[in-house]
Formats: C-alpha cells, structure tokens, sequence
C-alpha cells in the first residue's frame, strides 16, 4: 500500500513561526523550546495522566525548572498551542480523500455535528461556566464537525459547558459549502440553520423535534397539521410526506418528513424517559410528544434521488461514528481528564495538544481506513487503532524529536501491524453501517401521504 508522508503535516519551522505570531517566543535561544513543549505535550499527556509538571519536564530535551514551565503557561501559550491545533487541521483537509460509496457520492462532504462535554475544577467556572444547581458550576464543552467521507475532523473548539448546543448551531452555516450533507445531533434543533443551509446549497438530514409545528400550503395559504391525529391513522411500518417548515419574517422551507413506527416496546421505554425527564425538570410532557414516541421522525431537504426514503435511517447511523471518537478521546486520551485547578491556560494547553494527536491519529486512520475499504471492503476500528498509536507513543515522540523524516520513517514501518491488529472484526449476521449504505441495506420503503386527502383538522384520509 501507499506509504503515508507524515514528514510535512506540521513542522518545526511551522510551529515556530505560530510561537512567533502568538507571542508565545520571546526571544530566539530562549530556554524553552516551542517544538520541543508542544510534542511532549502531544506524545506524553496520554501516558502521564496527571500529567504532573515534573514529569512533563523529564521528558522535555531542554530541562527547566517546575516554577519556569509553570509561568510559560500563559495566555499566549494557550493561543501558540490551538494555532497549531488550526494548521495541522487544515494540512489534514487538504489531503483527505474521499470513501468509494455510491450513495454518498454526490455529496461534497457528509458532516456530522455533535459536542461532548465534562466537569473541570469549580476554579475554572469563571472560563467554563456549568449549570450549576444539581449540575456542576464548572463544566467544558468540546464542539466538533466530522466529516464522515474523508474522515477529517473540520472543527474542533472548547465552548463554556452552559452554552446550548441550539445557539451554537448558528455557527455551522458558515462551514457549510454546497452539495454538504450535514447530520446534526437533534440539540442542534434550528430553523435558521436549515434555512442557511439550503440557501447555500447544502442538504441536513436530522431527526423531528416533536415540540415544532409542521405546515402544508392550500391555496397559497399555510395550514397549520395535526402530526399525530396524520399519523395516528397511518397503517404502514413507515410514510412519508412533503411538508414546510416556518421561520421568522415569512421564511419558508419545503421539507421531506420521513417516519418509522417503532416497536410498542421502544415507544413505551421513550414515553418513560420523558417522563422522568418533565419531573425532573418540573414540567408536564406534552400530549404530543408521548404521541410520536410511537415513530422515528426524520427531516430532510434532499430529494428522493440523492437520500431514498427507505436509506434514511441507515445514512443516519453514521452519526454513531462521532460516539466512537468521543469514546476514543475520553477513554483513550482522556481529554476530560485533568488535575489542573486554577490556570484555565494551562488547562487549555493540555486540551489543544490531546486533540493534536486525535489529529495525527485521524490522518493514520484515514489512510488505512479509506485503503482498506477502497481496495478490499473491509474497516479500520477506530479503537483498535487509537490503542495501538497510544501504546506507542514514546517512540513516536522520540522519532518526531530527531526529524519529520524520522517520524514519517517510524508511521510507514508500522503500517503493515496496523492493518493486521486494528482490522475490524465483520459478521456476517451483522452489517455495519458502511456495509448497509454500501449494498443500499435500508427500510421497507415509506409510504407516501397525499396532504390534499387530509383534513384540515388533522383526520384520516378521506
């Protein structure tokens, strides 16, 4: 197989040149070497947790005292650190290439949005405010973009825990590009977002948030439906039905609405959960909500070309992709782990250089994954793999340390074990979910509902 060129995806120069920019280097021949700081922080962290500041130092090629690294992180530092972060994201997006799939082949990107999040110190509640209450007064969020084609993580950024994922939404228009397919988690619920998105060119495909209205257009007028009296007489396993969402200021947006009737089972386990979150929060669940807990809501502005009704469900299961790298990055790196108490700059320079190697990770496994699957239909697991690359990360350190060649050199005598210890195990009675979109694997197709055939108040069919 090709060899990977890991020799180019940051180097010194460049890591210098962001220590200058940021502030981070004073003076060149200070003490402290950027390169030097950044890749033990990146190579180490997974293996010192806590990463005691001796420890760090027994590891640094240029010894300095606890007292001297402890004051170099600073906000410049934290800067320096996540500029890095930045340049070796985009080196990552310049390179990816695309999975052979047929079904997402029309798609530019497939983009996968979701935040994961965690408690830090109560002395940090001032940079990452938590609910407080029941909850924790300090908490982080981690907001990532993941594009599931070319296995590139486009964004990656620490918010304060407090902020919704809703409002935050807002942002994700901006990344959009034309021909993207985005698949947000359902907390990133907004109508302004799926409006930005197809008036870029763009497609989404999420789930229905229960508590939105759903409107159909008679006589050039908006008719509010009933959802769950339409669905109520519906016999079919799953329907279908075009219908619009309404903004703000007479915004419109002509949407697919997809169903799937689950299990009485399942449904009864939702109306529970809901339940218990209403008490919780001291509310009443609403009668419409309990209702559609008997169906898997899905929304889309795609046409029944590009994202066939009965493939919905399994183009959405990719979404369980980003669970895995969360799974990943908390059990693995740890990245919510952190004996930092006060300096929130020391605390984000921690962060910023685990995410780092999530990175460098992620362009190993691009290369094996989208091989393997390219050449002989088989996966790399993304967990497997993480483990192998953590396990050997003091070598990797030692080899980035001596050059970018040396460090190239190391991956590429590596790559035959990767493929032979992190091949994902397939069984035969249980496709995965590349499999299902690759040999079309979906629903019984839905059946279409004809809106001119029900009644305003929200009836049967005539």
């Amino acid at each position: 197989m090709k060899k990977i060129d890991m020799s180019k995806i940051i180097t010194p120069e460049e890591v210098y040149q962001a220590a200058r920019e940021t502030g981070f280097l004073k003076r060149v021949g200070g003490k402290i070497n950027p390169f030097d700081m950044l890749m033990t922080l990146v190579f180490r962290m997974s293996q010192v947790l806590p990463p005691a500041l001796s420890l760090i130092i027994s590891f640094m090629q240029v010894k300095v005292s606890r007292s001297g690294l402890h004051q170099r992180f600073t906000e410049k530092a934290s800067l320096f650190f996540r500029r890095c972060l930045q340049l070796i994201m985009i080196k990552r997006l310049m390179e990816a290439a695309p999975l052979n799939s047929d079904l997402l082949q029309p798609f530019n990107r497939v983009l996968i949005i979701d935040s994961s999040s965690w408690d830090v110190s109560s002395q940090l509640k001032d940079i990452f405010p938590g609910s407080g209450g029941s909850a924790s007064s300090a908490n982080c969020k981690l907001q990532s973009v993941y594009d599931y084609k070319s296995g590139s993580i486009v964004l990656l950024e620490d918010r304060q825990g407090i902020e919704p994922d809703q409002k935050y939404s807002k942002k994700i228009v901006s990344l959009v590009q034309e021909g993207d397919l985005v698949i947000p988690d359902l907390g990133y619920w907004s109508f302004e977002t799926k409006y930005g998105i197809d008036r870029k060119g763009g497609f989404f495909l999420s789930r229905f948030n229960s508590i939105m209205n759903i409107w159909d257009m008679r006589n050039d007028e908006f008719i509010k439906l009933d959802l769950p009296s339409i669905l109520e007489c519906q016999v079919a396993r799953s329907i279908e039905m075009e219908v619009y969402l309404r903004g703000e200021n007479g915004k419109k947006l002509k949407i697919r609405l997809i169903g799937f009737r689950v299990p009485e089972e399942v449904a009864n386990m939702r109306r529970k959960r809901l339940k218990e979150q209403a008490r919780k929060k001291g509310y009443t669940t609403s009668k419409k909500s309990l209702k559609l807990s008997d169906w898997s809501l899905f929304v889309t502005n795609a046409s029944e070309k590009l994202v066939p009704g009965e493939m919905i469900r399994s183009i959405y299961r990719v979404r369980w992709c980003v669970e895995l790298l969360f799974k990943s990055w908390k059990s693995i790196l740890r990245v919510h782990q952190s004996n930092v108490r006060k300096n929130h700059n020391r605390f984000k320079c921690e962060l910023y250089a685990k995410l780092i190697l999530a990175v460098i990770i992620h362009t190993m496994h691009h290369h094996l994954h989208h091989y393997m699957w390219n050449k002989k239909r088989r996966e790399i697991s993304f967990d497997k793999l993480w483990k192998f690359i953590v396990s050997r990360s003091e070598s990797l350190h030692e080899a980035i340390m001596k050059s970018m060649e040396m460090f190239s050199k190391k991956v590429n005598s590596l790559l035959g074990k990767m493929i032979k210890d992190c091949e994902k195990l397939h069984q035969p009675s249980r496709k995965t979910t590349l499999q299902m979109i690759d040999e079309m694997i979906g629903d019984c197709l839905p059946t279409k509902i004809n809106l001119e055939r029900v009644e305003i108040s929200g009836g049967c069919d005539a």
